[in-house]
């Protein structure tokens, strides 16, 4: 738990690629002791709960090497035993903006798939999933995407904020409380979790059906 050790302090900003793997290392310590996660995303599917052929698909596209990618494919699926090990899983409140859903990331077949995981895991007991309406008016997630791990008692909560060259953990208790505050105000203009699955499963039968309208017409 070195690693992990090294964010206690108010903040730890990684600006270099070993810094950030150092990050990449220290974060994934954090969660496998996390108790709780929270998730406010932008435009994307939140990185727990991404397919392989999605999060694959962002990473070729953002200009990671080909050698890389499949190796990083890896890192962020297998965070993904923070909420599903069977041993005291982690509860996930994960906030989707609406835009993400129809953003045809790696294509229709890709973003099909990514969108029938989320209803699957949509009815796990330890995940609240729920989509942030586009005819919300302002809320705090627009302001740009954030994760909140929670450690239990003894740890102090953990702020993880990302960029496209950086990343930046915070631990101070008025920025942690700041946004635990933000997630609270997200919650507020989101959809519940069963109006959530209804507007998922409503978008896949859209895309089945545009599937069978086309092998009809051909």
């Amino acid at each position: 738990m070195d690693l992990a050790r090294d964010t206690d302090g108010s903040h730890w900003v990684a600006t270099s690629l070993p810094e950030q793997q150092r990050q990449i290392t220290a974060l994934l310590e954090i969660e496998r002791d996390a108790t709780a996660v929270t998730d406010v995303s932008g435009m994307l599917i939140p990185g727990l709960l991404q397919t392989g052929d999605y999060a694959r698909a962002i990473m070729t596209a953002g200009g990671i090497p080909d050698t890389d990618v499949e190796t990083r494919v890896a890192v962020r699926l297998g965070r993904r035993d923070v909420i599903t090990r069977t041993t005291r899983p982690a509860c996930l409140s994960a906030f989707v903006d609406e835009s993400a859903l129809y953003r045809m990331i790696g294509g229709h077949d890709v973003m099909r798939e990514q969108l029938r995981w989320l209803l699957h895991v949509a009815d796990w007991p330890t995940v609240d999933l729920r989509v942030v309406p586009m005819r919300a008016s302002w809320h705090p997630g627009l302001e740009g995407a954030f994760v909140i791990v929670e450690r239990g008692q003894e740890d102090a909560p953990v702020v993880q904020l990302e960029t496209r060259r950086s990343a930046l953990f915070l631990h101070e208790p008025a920025d942690v409380a700041a946004y635990q505050e933000a997630a609270a105000r997200v919650k507020e203009v989101a959809m519940s979790p069963d109006a959530t699955s209804e507007l998922i499963a409503d978008l896949i039968n859209r895309m089945d059906a545009q599937d069978d309208g086309t092998a009809r017409a051909g």
